[in-house]
């Protein structure tokens, strides 16, 4: 279901609350998401961004995602897992269609990432995070096999941002065979697609197996795939909002700090560089954003689905898996974020 179609169901059936008054993107915004942390926002007024709108709290209930996959209301958590279960079984390719919405494109000259609404989260926070409920589109250079992630991304200047990704994840695979070629990775941002799509991009699938034919599943139809327009790389045709761009090559750069799932501000000192050459966005467009930091949000809602289907990896120690996997399948998150600062601790002492 796609975003728009997705906020107007939840706003039928009572779900969804419309912001309307004037709110600041700085820390205000992300303060009203934490206050109501299992309600669908929509914010109609931001300061400084007339026009633009902002969703977030999709994932925070697992009837809303019931919703989104059409299934029969009210949904429990046991239907739910064996619905999802289905779609790893019976994978469905994508469409690849050559028609785009109407659409407005900026060109690299023409490109400011300020020109979007996007929070600053939480006041902890090193600066605005434009990547937190998103999807992060690369091809591995050697074999062409296409990966869809969730990276968090730090806005650093009109067309730069971070890229926060695990070594051990398959964007930094792609990007270390990049590397070996001596050349940047092509990387596509879409944000506003259905919550399906990011729920698959940050499932921990094999590598090599593709996010859009588990969400394919998951839709009971292929999603739909356009070509974007600088780069060799395709996105989700419904996206609201487009980044196209490099990750350059054999450059590092600090990310955060950023509250992360643990409540606690997290850096990393060698996060990627993006380097953006258009934006393209659907008319009236609607930012999809998420605040983390609260036990029990959206984040923790997904790491909870995830873990319940072992699709969730958290890159640690074995124990750390099993104890962190644990908490969340039975849903004791504030036990799990307890446990986020404790690996932080320990891995700080290590240094």
């Amino acid at each position: 279901m796609e975003l728009r179609e997705f906020i107007s169901t939840l706003e039928k059936y009572g779900y969804l609350r419309k912001i309307s008054h004037p709110v600041n993107w700085k820390y205000e915004i992300g303060e009203i998401v934490r206050q109501n942390h299992t309600q669908p926002l929509l914010f109609e007024n931001i300061a400084d961004y007339p026009g633009c709108r902002l969703f977030t709290g999709g994932f925070s209930r697992i009837d809303y995602l019931g919703i989104n996959l059409g299934l029969k209301m009210p949904v429990n958590r046991k239907s739910l897992l064996a619905h999802l279960r289905k779609g790893l079984e019976k994978p469905i390719e994508s469409v690849y269609v050559q028609c785009c919405p109407d659409c407005l494109y900026k060109a690299a000259d023409e490109v400011n990432l300020h020109d979007l609404p996007v929070p600053w989260w939480n006041p902890l926070d090193g600066g605005r995070y434009i990547g937190t409920w998103h999807l992060n589109i690369t091809k591995d250079p050697f074999t062409g096999k296409r990966n869809a992630g969730v990276y968090r991304m730090q806005i650093l200047g009109k067309n730069q941002t971070t890229v926060s990704a695990s070594e051990k994840s398959h964007l930094a695979m792609h990007m270390k065979n990049a590397e070996r070629l001596g050349k940047d990775l092509e990387m596509a941002m879409a944000i506003g697609v259905d919550e399906v799509l990011v729920l698959a991009a940050a499932s921990s699938v094999p590598f090599g197996y593709d996010e859009f034919s588990f969400a394919g599943a998951l839709r009971g139809e292929g999603v739909k795939l356009r070509q974007c327009k600088e780069i060799a790389l395709e996105v989700p045709l419904e996206a609201e909002y487009v980044i196209e761009g490099k990750l350059k090559c054999r450059t590092r750069v600090k990310d955060g700090p950023y509250l992360d799932y643990a409540g606690k501000p997290a850096i990393n000192p060698a996060a990627y560089l993006f380097e953006v050459r258009s934006i393209s966005s659907r008319v009236d467009a609607i930012f999809r954003g998420m605040a983390v930091g609260r036990v029990g949000a959206e984040d923790h809602q997904l790491f909870s689905i995830l873990s319940a289907l072992n699709l969730v990896d958290f890159h640690g120690s074995a124990l750390r898996q099993r104890v962190q996997n644990f908490f969340l399948r039975y849903r004791m998150f504030s036990l799990f974020q307890l446990s986020g600062r404790f690996s932080a601790m320990v891995k700080s002492l290590k240094r």
